[in-house]
This record gives structure tokens, sequence and C-alpha cells, in this order.
């Protein structure tokens, strides 16, 4: 199905095969011919000329089961739901042998009719019984099992949100898609926007009717179409559409669509400056990301939060891909000025299957996308993933009731950050030739949006009323499952020491700050729980950069031993454990220290003995062991006397001695400080 898609997402629907097929050819035509020329437009990607030639040949040989699977094929391809559940069944029933996997498609056509316990044992049945050469099927199959299972979790995550229809200014009989918003009153979107049913071009020389970007506005409640986008970004020649904006809406990345020699449908991807209130004219990237074997199409764009630059993510068919439409990235080297390699997101994001309709939100790092191999509710569902843009966490359904049984796809977020579009086949819409045949752009509106906000000062550690500007504050998501960290935003505190920035509910963040001359800091924050809009305070202080040794607080050993007690650990974690991932160059030493009960030998072994374990922990917990040293001293470096002027035993003192600290000696693939014994 994968080419048809190409047509349906990329271009519109029904493009071939609208016109009416000369009567004659029904009255002339035998059967079989009837039946070859039905399979015929099917492998054109023609499926309403495919309906056209098999209803007639169902019609008097109800007994060809191959022919049913033919019709209910092409009734997928223009996604009747209704007709295909049907027509596949017919086909199962009158002889399973000469269709195989008609009952596969039934319970594919169930799931989009989101009948998911019945197709749930259609899918086992058919996974019993089939003997065909198709085993990536019987495979899919296994999963879909799976999936039809998670429905009850995924419907069960249903948010508080109001979904709309766009009026009959913009969804008209045929398709629209892409919505993309430029502020909170204008929306640009693509469409083939006519009000016929059918159409065909009677001269060869007659350019058709063409799908491009066009512009809504806002009034009041309501958006309403006004009109044509960019003077110069339709061209009669192409099928315009799929337009994103840079977040700073100084560049327009969109897309031209066009059959090929082989009819077959390339898009690539073209770019456009802002000038004054126009565009520059198009330029298209470079041949290694619109490959013309290839479709590159659908862009999203977001800002690299290390170097920002633009990363520019698109969908394609690549062969080097996961299989079926993946989701790829380049980045923008704008110091040089060229386009990098592609890349593919990866299978946290791809599958085997289909993933389209990409869309970045910049400010919590959340990449949106469409996907029919993640399991959901039938379709396309709409999942996210949070990462740094070249890494993601593990995708996540967005529930009802924007995911439906049908294709649910271009989900973005208005700058207001409360509401949004996505584009939907579902049924209500505003049908051409069934009830789900075409795509409409929907309206989704938070009834309880939560906004968050986290805001700090950064001062320095010993005095707190000396402020630090232009400290660098990186955050960080954490992948719930594995913990890894993704670096989401990069920020600076003001001539104030000041910071301030958006952050999502139900996340978990870790914060590091950074200063030339002082010692980064880190800092967890999370947003679990958290059901009202609010600020979050979070202060966080700097110190310099020492060159004495740094005590570590609260570290407990077991009596005359070299194991930590529990609480030690909370310690470490909170005071080295925080400094090593604020700052990855450092090495340290960890220093163990004893007072002067027992002999100078026993004393050194057991400090050397507790330094390691304290070492130990902080391999354990993810450090280099390249950037840690253990080192025991004994007895012989106190602090404060170990007894009175008057020889008594001074039990604080000793207290103070039996301590661990740590001290910089160097810094990773550098030369170290000076060596570990001098001080």
């Amino acid at each position: 199905m994968r080419d048809i898609k190409l047509i349906v997402f990329f271009v519109f629907l029904f493009v071939s095969g609208q016109s009416q097929i000369d009567s004659t050819i029904f009255k002339d035509a035998k059967g079989k011919t009837l039946k070859r020329m039905g399979k015929s437009a099917l492998q054109q990607n023609d499926p309403a000329s495919a309906i056209q030639f098999l209803e007639v040949y169902v019609k008097t040989n109800k007994s060809d089961a191959e022919a049913k699977a033919l019709l209910g094929r092409a009734y997928m391809e223009i996604r009747d739901y209704d007709r295909a559940q049907h027509m596949f069944l017919q086909a199962y029933n009158t002889n399973a042998g000469k269709a195989p996997e008609a009952l596969y498609y039934h319970a594919l056509m169930m799931k989009s009719n989101m009948q998911y316990d019945s197709a749930k044992i259609n899918f086992q049945k058919f996974k019993k019984e089939y003997k065909g050469d198709q085993k990536k099927l019987k495979k899919q199959a296994a999963r879909e099992i799976v999936f039809c299972d998670s429905v009850v979790r995924i419907i069960g995550s249903e948010f508080k949100i109001i979904v709309q229809r766009l009026d009959t200014t913009i969804n008209k009989i045929n398709t629209e898609g892409a919505p993309f918003t430029l502020d909170d009153s204008t929306l640009v979107y693509n469409a083939l926007r006519t009000e016929k049913e059918e159409y065909t071009s009677e001269d060869d020389t007659a350019r058709g009717i063409v799908r491009k970007l066009y512009l809504a506005k806002r009034k009041g409640d309501e958006w309403q179409f006004a009109g044509e986008y960019g003077d110069n970004l339709n061209d009669p020649d192409f099928n315009t559409g799929n337009a994103c904006f840079s977040p700073d809406r100084k560049r327009i990345y969109f897309t031209r669509c066009k059959l090929n020699y082989m009819e077959k449908m390339i898009c690539a991807i073209y770019v456009s400056e802002k000038i004054g209130e126009s565009w520059s004219e198009p330029v298209k990237l470079p041949k290694h990301i619109n490959n013309p074997k290839f479709t590159s199409t659908m862009p999203a764009v977001t800002i690299d939060p290390v170097k920002g630059n633009d990363m520019i993510y698109f969908v394609s068919d690549n062969k080097e891909g996961r299989g079926g439409l993946d989701i790829w990235y380049t980045i923008y080297d704008k110091k040089n000025k060229i386009y990098k390699a592609p890349k593919n997101a990866g299978s946290k994001i791809n599958t085997s299957q289909d993933e389209i309709s990409p869309f970045f939100d910049n400010d919590t790092r959340t990449l949106y996308f469409s996907s029919d191999g993640l399991g959901g509710l039938g379709g396309f569902d709409i999942f996210r993933s949070k990462g740094d843009g070249k890494k993601f966490t593990g995708s996540e359904n967005i529930g009802q009731p924007v995911n439906t049984g049908a294709d649910d796809i271009f989900y973005t977020i208005s700058t207001n950050r409360g509401e949004g579009f996505f584009v939907s086949n579902r049924k209500g819409g505003n049908s051409l030739k069934n009830k789900t045949c075409c795509d409409d752009i929907y309206f989704y509106k938070y009834s309880e949006y939560i906004r968050l906000f986290l805001a700090g000062n950064i001062s320095e550690m010993l005095d707190q009323n000396i402020v630090i500007k232009n400290a660098t504050i990186e955050m960080y998501i954490k992948d719930k499952k594995t913990n890894e960290k993704f670096l989401v935003k990069t920020m600076m505190s003001d001539s104030l020491g000041n910071y301030k920035t958006s952050v999502d509910a139900g996340q978990e963040y870790f914060l590091v700050v950074k200063k030339e001359d002082f010692l980064g800091t880190s800092e967890d924050v999370n947003t679990l729980g958290i059901t009202s809009s609010q600020v979050i305070n979070k202060d966080l202080q700097l110190i310099k950069k020492p060159k004495d040794p740094i005590h570590i607080p609260n570290i407990l050993y077991e009596f005359d031993k070299s194991n930590m007690v529990k609480s030690s650990q909370i310690s470490i974690d909170t005071t080295v454990l925080r400094l090593m991932e604020a700052n990855p160059e450092l090495i340290i030493e960890i220093q163990s220290h004893t007072d002067n009960k027992g002999s100078d030998a026993y004393n050194m072994k057991l400090s050397q003995k507790r330094a390691e374990s304290v070492v130990s922990y902080l391999i354990s917990k993810g450090i280099d062991p390249k950037r840690l040293k253990a080192q025991g001293y004994g007895e012989s470096k106190p602090i404060v006397p170990n007894e009175n002027p008057d020889g008594s035993d001074n039990p604080e003192n000793r207290a103070k001695n039996r301590r661990t600290d740590f001290r910089i000696i160097g810094v990773v693939d550098a030369e170290i400080i000076n060596d570990a014994g001098a001080e």
C-alpha cells in the first residue's frame, strides 16, 4: 500500500480514474477482461477505476474470491473501511484458499472501524490458519493481536480536549492537510480546493487542478478561508504543500510533488527566506536530501539546542530506511552553508511500517508524528517522543479524542500552546465518495491546559547576595525507562542572575549550570503530579573552582569497616555525583582520612578501602572510572588535633578527622594538575 499512501498523503485523493469510464467498455468487455483491467488499475495506483471494473465483474462472478479480495483492496486504498471490511469477509468466506490474505485485511478494517475484540479474534484466526508465503504478514498479525490488547490503555488516556472540524470555507469535499500556525490568528495549510466531485483534463495541454498553499484567518472563535498563501510558492505545474516554518519564522520549508515517468509521485523539499513581507524564490534542497529516485516530503523544523542550526525532519521511502516510509533528519550548517547528510531518526521512531507527518515542538523538545506500525486505535495514530533531536525516548500514543480508528495525522501545536490542529478522515467529515474517504482539518483546544514555568536565580554558594550573570543552564529530560538524559534546551541567566523557561507537566528534568571559573552544579526537577498552572522556583548556587580538598558531609561507614552506611549514598548523590555529572571534564581524587586510633598501617589500609568504596559507588552510578582515583591517607593529614592541649581525648575533633574529601586533580585528556599526593 505504500505507493497509494504517497498519493493520499502527499498530494490528493482520486487524481487518476476520477473521470467516469466510458460505459461502452463495460458493454464490450468480457468478464475476465474486466477483472484484468481492475487488477491493472490497482497496479497503476488507480483504485477508483479498479472499483468500477471490479464491481461490475463481481456482480456476475460471485464465486471469484480473488476478485472480491482485489475489490476489497481497492476499497481499502480509498479508505472506505466499511465496504472493504465487508468485501474481504466475502472473499474469505467464498474461498479462503484463493484469497489467503483476505482474513488479515478484514481484521485490519475491523480495527479501523474500532471493533477491537472482533479484530483480535480474526487476527488470531488468520495467524493460526495462514499457509501463504507472506511471512511478514503473519508476523504483523501477531503484533496486531498485541496492539488490540493495548487499546484499553490508550482509550483510558483520553485528555480533556475539545475537538471541532473547521468550517466548509476551509474543508471542502476533497482533501486538506498540513495545518501550521504562523501566529494565534493565522493558519497556513494545503488543499485540493474544488467543489467538483470529479474532474478530468479533456485536453492534454490543459493544466489540471493542483494542490496549493492557502491561508485561514481567525475571527473570534471561528477560522475562515483567506485566499492563497505566498505569491511565488505555489506552482501550477506541481502539487504544493506541507509547509512549515523555522521557529523564528524567517524560513519556510515546503514540498512540490509530481508524477514521474513511472507514474510514481515524487516530492521534493524547497526552502524560501523571508524578505520583508514576501518570500524569496524557493530553492530546492540538495540531491542527497531530494534523491529523485525516492520521495522527500512533510518537512518539520526545529533548532539544534547546541549550535542553533536548523534541524529539518522529513519523510522518505529511501531504501536505506527501516521499511515503508521513515522519518529522517538533516542539519543545516549555517556557518558553512551546507545541509549535512540525512540520518534516520532511529528505531524509537521508525518501524517496518510507515511513519509520516512529523512536527517538532521546540519548547518541550517533543517530536509528534503519525505511525501505523506502533500500534494504536487503527490506521495512523499520532505519537510523541521527547529527545535532543537526534536521540529519542520511547514513543507514546497521545490517545483519544485526537486518535481514532481512522487516519489521524499532521498534529501541530499553536503558538499559544493551549490549542492546535490535526488532520483526520474520521466519520463526520466533508465526504466525497464514502464516509472516511477524505482528510479534513480539525481544531483542538485543551479545556484545562496546564502552563508550567521553571524559574530561579543563580548565585555564589558562599555569598548568595552575589548573583552570577551569563551562567549557562542546560536542561535535560530523562527517559523514564533507561534513565538516559537528552539535552532539550540551553539558556543563559540574565544580568540579575535570573532565568525562566516553560516546562511540561508529568516530566522529569535534569538541570546543569555552568560558568567559567566555577564548578558546575546540577539539580533534578520534576513536574510529576502537578495539576494546575504555576511557576516552579529553583535557585541554584555555584562555587568557584577550589584548589583545596572539598569535604563531603555525612559520609559514614560501618564500625571498623569500609562499607558505607546507606544514608551516605544520599550525601554522595547530592554533592560529588552532581559535580561529576555537571562537569564531565573533571578528574577527581576521593580522599579518605581516619583519626589516630589504631596503628598507622591499619588506618592507612582502612582509609584506602573506604576511598575505594566511594569510587565503586560512583562508578555504579555511571561515572567513568578514568575520572576517579581512590586515595587513603590514614591518620597522616588531620585537620584538627585528635587530643586536647592537656593530652585528653577530644571526640569532636576525632570525628572531624574521620572524613571523606574530594579534590580536583585534572581534566579528561589533559595533564594531571599536580601529583596526587602533593598538597
